[in-house]
């Protein structure tokens, strides 16, 4: 994770909850979970809550003085007014791949040629961190969040040429399913899901289930709808067999 050209941000965290470095080194000051559903979670390590150790008082221990001492740090030693955004014409190389770096298909053809895939650094990590949820937030890999989630199939409407399927999908477990969720169907072709979102690289269709806040949180439920269009004819359609996978994460999987 890198700590430059913090004072150009505007939001801090997945959440964008945080608006300035000195509210986010407070919340590291304080060791208090945002959400207390997550906070109790036993996968969040001891080292946020008490990071001085077992025993210690919670958080960082910082006084007010040095706060603004470690936000000044932050904010102004590690700035560098070098680092521009992206302008074709400065010489001035930018702090971030930017989008000469990452079009090859333009700028690289050479690397094009050798599998590199436009808005992907090539080494296939995740720009910034590269930790599981970066990871998914910038779709480079899927979380099969499946065996975490109950699939009730609470109704099904047969019309001509169509049926429609309403599933409740609720997480029993004890961790919190982030990003987006996406139902991938398997057994239906990018034909037959009329609301697809989008066809995952093995050819399934899957629908894209935006969460609210971006979680799903333990005993918390969503609902996903399947539009399935049918063969042909006037005829109702038939139950058409096919079995649901859930993914966390963003893009096409």
């Amino acid at each position: 994770m890198t700590l430059r050209q913090l004072k150009d941000a505007r939001t801090f965290f997945h959440n964008g909850s945080f608006t300035t470095v000195r509210d986010v080194v407070a919340y590291f000051n304080a060791g208090m979970p945002q959400d207390p559903a997550a906070g109790s979670s036993p996968t969040l390590s001891s080292r946020f809550t008490y990071p001085r150790g077992p025993g210690s008082s919670r958080g960082l221990g910082l006084s007010e003085d040095q706060v603004d001492a470690l936000t000044d740090f932050l904010e102004n030693g590690l700035y560098d007014p070098a680092f521009v955004t992206f302008d074709p014409s400065s010489t001035t190389r930018t702090f971030q791949p930017n989008v000469q770096d990452l079009t090859y298909s333009r700028y690289r053809p050479d690397l094009a040629a050798l599998g590199a895939v436009d808005g992907f650094v090539i080494s296939g990590l995740a720009t910034d961190n590269n930790d599981a949820l970066s990871r998914r937030d910038q779709g480079l890999e899927f979380l099969d969040v499946t065996a975490q989630v109950s699939i009730d199939r609470i109704h099904t409407q047969r019309a001509r040429r169509e049926q429609i399927d309403t599933y409740r999908l609720t997480n029993r477990s004890a961790s919190v399913i982030d990003t987006h969720l996406l139902v991938v169907a398997h057994g239906l072709s990018d034909a037959s899901l009329r609301n697809a979102s989008g066809v995952s690289q093995s050819g399934d269709p899957f629908v894209r289930l935006f969460l609210r806040d971006g979680v799903l949180l333990p005993g918390q439920s969503t609902v996903a709808r399947l539009v399935i269009r049918s063969g042909s004819g006037d005829r109702d359609t038939a139950a058409m067999p096919y079995t649901l996978q859930l993914l966390s994460g963003q893009g096409q999987p």
